[in-house]
């Protein structure tokens, strides 16, 4: 029998191709790290900048308002930003508003939610999508509207004025529905088994289920009432009341903005923020991919 014999270059050549393309992918993965890099820094670098900027002088803001080493570092800014810009007041208001829409919103949205994924009623559809085409409505088309029914109601420049909007969302009734439709019936049949009431599993067997949803929506309905403006602005006229975004606005000197002040305000008003994202941050992709248990 005759036998194929390969010769010497066809195999060289085939481990340079192996070669060439695994330093070609190689590359790939170095460049796309190098972008992705990049990226991150980009999207970073202006909270570094505000956080270094926070420990300057305001001659050495002027001086050399770029660099990100403060020469020397103070902490006098934020002495400023908490006494001369009653951050303190501030950040006290917007705790109280955020805490209590937080705690209002989640309540009335996983109730809502939960109707909608499991009661029949006549016009639940229809409900449900009128309750979804609030979403196509912008803030400013409902803002006048909502003034004005605040102040027919006596509640301009009150605790409840404030909060009072949104103690609702159809963004998170919404988003529990849809958690709460991939929960099995069974569970349910089975605490309604156990003697529990529509209340009752509601409460001790589809809101513990639904904790990676419900931490994810929190996290979203604190950072939208934490950052809010506008509505705070038109309905507060008492500084006294003011939350942080509308105490930063009116943080300035009567002459000069005093910048690395503003920046130590803001810095302290991030806080919140980044402690809330470490400690929910384990959940927020559980809850954004719905992914409920399977029957």
């Amino acid at each position: 029998m005759a036998r194929t014999l390969s010769s010497p270059g066809s195999g060289v050549k085939e481990r340079d191709k192996k070669l060439l393309l695994a330093a070609t992918r190689r590359s790939f993965t170095i460049i796309v790290y190098a972008l992705l890099i990049a990226l991150a820094f980009s999207m970073i670098f202006p909270y570094l900048w505000m956080l270094a900027n926070s420990f300057k002088s305001r001659t050495d803001f002027f001086t050399n308002p770029y660099s990100v080493i403060p020469m020397p570092p103070t902490l006098s800014t934020y002495y400023d930003a908490l006494t001369i810009g009653r951050m303190g007041v501030y950040l006290g208001n917007s705790i109280l508003y955020a805490a209590a829409v937080l705690v209002v919103q989640l309540f009335i949205d996983s109730l809502a939610a939960y109707s909608f994924a499991r009661v029949e009623f006549p016009g639940r559809e229809t409900l449900f999508l009128a309750v979804l085409a609030t979403l196509m409505l912008p803030g400013s088309v409902t803002l006048i509207p909502t003034f004005l029914i605040a102040h027919g109601l006596g509640l301009t420049n009150t605790f409840t004025g404030v909060v009072l909007p949104g103690f609702a969302g159809a963004f998170g009734i919404f988003l529990l529905r849809q958690f709460f439709l991939n929960i099995p019936r069974e569970l349910e049949d089975a605490a309604r088994i156990d003697g529990s009431g529509f209340f009752g599993t509601y409460w001790r067997i589809m809101l513990p289920l639904a904790k990676p949803a419900m931490v994810t929506l929190g996290v979203f309905i604190f950072l939208n009432e934490w950052s809010s403006f506008v509505w705070p602005l038109i309905i507060l006229s008492d500084w006294k009341k003011y939350p942080v975004t509308v105490g930063i606005a009116l943080f300035r000197d009567v002459n000069q903005i005093n910048w690395p002040a503003v920046f130590a305000g803001s810095t302290i008003v991030s806080f919140p923020i980044v402690i809330l994202f470490i400690i929910a941050q384990e959940y927020i992709i559980g809850g954004i991919s719905l992914s409920g248990l399977k029957g």
